[in-house]
């Protein structure tokens, strides 16, 4: 038989395979490698179902994992059953944070390709490291997270971000994925990193309604694996944690497992790999500077995105304070206005918006200030903020806070962590006694580094720290701020107050500017 009668016979087995087999049945014909190193046809697990079941209807999925269940698996499953369909020149890519990872999804691809039979395997045209492609139609091609350029040279119909909540600027990624895509299908498929990491914020507006996900959550209970049995002669002592897992139906091999599992990674890396709920995926996190039990004793209120939000009026008996941090104006970063109240020690209104000048700001904050008893007002001097101070002086706004050396605040490597400090104890103690949810997202964003130094995470990755900045500054302000009600204290009480400031020679000793 002549190569040519052989390629067109080969072209027929192929063809007459691609007519007579879904899509989904080829996926579960294929085989992978498992754990222990064999090949073994693609048994799909429940979560395995449910995703195929999501990709498969064209819908854009976005899927909260723990580790190991196969997500990944599936999903390169998918592209390679839907490109191996086509006879079409089209384009699927996969990406992760790191082009290492990418290429081992692309790898695993090419595993399925080189499991079919030599007889139903198409001609190839490309097959290295980074692409797979067919003589009669279509490629998948790997691309790394970094390489943001390579992106924009092609026009894909189905992409795969893998480990999104990784990439170093996954909203970059994300728009030049978007960009690239033809009216096509993205998955996105990770683990969590961080609490407001861009995984979160996908599902928040998912939650809201604001974008048409197929969201996918696991609890690693839904895996059946994921189980380790009681030895003979072994007696089970569940702590307390235990227990009330087990009420909500945990079983001693799931327990047992939890615990080894622990053990190996730590409770704080365990929860975000392994999570139950959403909840419990961003609760704690190793390196974020407040975590959801912080916020115990506070009332979380829901706020505007923009604009003004006033939860108290102003109280004639009350003294307030001002905290700002000033944005360009241009669009972008925020300017935040914080106002809070001496005598219940929380936020009475506050204000956000990225398209407010620094000059039109200052403007706004005399108003608040006139509006809330003269209030005193701390402005972050860094950047704009000179330009606010120096319109509030121009405008008579004559209670500004001065540090003890009579000069304005300044953030720095040594002020960031005293403001932020003193606000998580008040939080912490509940002496803040609420908050809106907004600010909250934003403080639950600052991490801090191997050193104990506080950082904010990047813009890019989990939005805005505005809010947060705001709330600190005006949170130390109000410490140099008196409530209004010395006529209401007998004498004896004020002579005593006065006594313990002053030394024997009657020099006020105190360090502070009080108002």
């Amino acid at each position: 038989m002549s190569r040519k009668s052989k390629d067109k016979r080969d072209k027929a087995t192929i063809q007459d395979l691609l007519d007579n087999i879904s899509i989904e049945e080829f996926i579960r014909k294929l085989t992978i490698v498992n754990k222990k190193g064999k090949k073994q046809q693609l048994n799909l697990n429940s979560e395995q179902e449910e995703i195929l079941t999501s990709l498969l209807s064209g819908e854009d999925t976005l899927i909260l994992k723990p580790r190991q269940i196969g997500s990944t698996t599936i999903c390169a499953a998918f592209l390679f059953a839907e490109i191996y369909f086509s006879t079409t020149p089209i384009t699927f890519a996969v990406l992760s944070y790191k082009l290492e990872s990418a290429k081992q999804i692309l790898k695993m691809i090419k595993h399925f390709y080189h499991s079919l039979p030599a007889s139903l395997q198409r001609p190839t045209d490309v097959n290295h490291t980074t692409e797979l492609s067919f003589k009669d139609g279509g490629r998948i091609i790997a691309v790394a997270a970094t390489q943001t350029g390579g992106l924009r040279s092609f026009t894909a119909t189905k992409i795969q971000l893998s480990e999104y909540a990784f990439a170093d600027n996954p909203e970059e990624l994300k728009a030049t994925a978007l960009g690239a895509l033809n009216d096509g299908q993205l998955i996105i498929e990770s683990t969590a990193n961080f609490f407001g990491d861009c995984l979160h914020q996908e599902i928040q507006k998912w939650d809201t309604g604001t974008t048409s996900w197929n969201y996918l959550f696991f609890p690693w209970t839904n895996h059946q694996e994921y189980g380790i049995k009681l030895r003979k002669n072994k007696v089970f002592s569940p702590t307390e944690r235990e227990s009330e897992l087990m009420d909500y139906g945990l079983s001693i091999e799931q327990i047992l497992w939890r615990r080894k599992k622990i053990s190996l990674l730590g409770y704080d890396k365990f929860l975000r790999e392994y999570p139950l709920s959403l909840e419990e995926a961003y609760a704690v996190m190793g390196d974020t500077y407040f975590n959801k039990n912080d916020f115990e004793y506070t009332d979380i209120l829901p706020a505007s995105k923009e604009g003004y939000e006033v939860f108290f009026n102003p109280d004639k008996q009350d003294s307030y304070a001002i905290g700002v941090d000033v944005g360009g104006g241009v669009g972008k970063d925020y300017s935040a206005i914080f106002v809070m109240s001496k005598k219940i020690n929380s936020p009475v209104a506050l204000w956000r918006d990225n398209t407010t000048s620094p000059i039109d700001l200052a403007h706004i904050i005399q108003e608040l200030h006139e509006k809330y008893n003269n209030a005193l007002v701390l402005v972050e001097a860094n950047n704009y903020g000179w330009a606010v101070l120096n319109e509030l002086s121009h405008i008579g706004v004559g209670r500004v806070f001065k540090d003890e050396n009579n000069k304005d605040f300044l953030t720095t490597s040594k002020t960031k962590p005293l403001v932020f400090e003193d606000l998580k104890k008040k939080i912490q103690h509940g002496y803040i006694k609420m908050l809106d949810d907004k600010t909250v997202t934003e403080l639950r964003t600052i991490l801090v580094d191997n050193k104990g130094r506080i950082k904010f995470a990047d813009t890019s990755t989990a939005g805005h720290s505005d809010s947060a900045m705001a709330l600190a500054l005006a949170n130390w302000c109000l410490n140099y701020v008196r409530l209004k009600q010395e006529g209401y204290l007998p004498q004896w009480i004020k002579d005593k107050k006065t006594q313990r400031i002053k030394d024997s020679t009657g020099a006020i000793i105190s360090n502070h500017r009080r108002y």
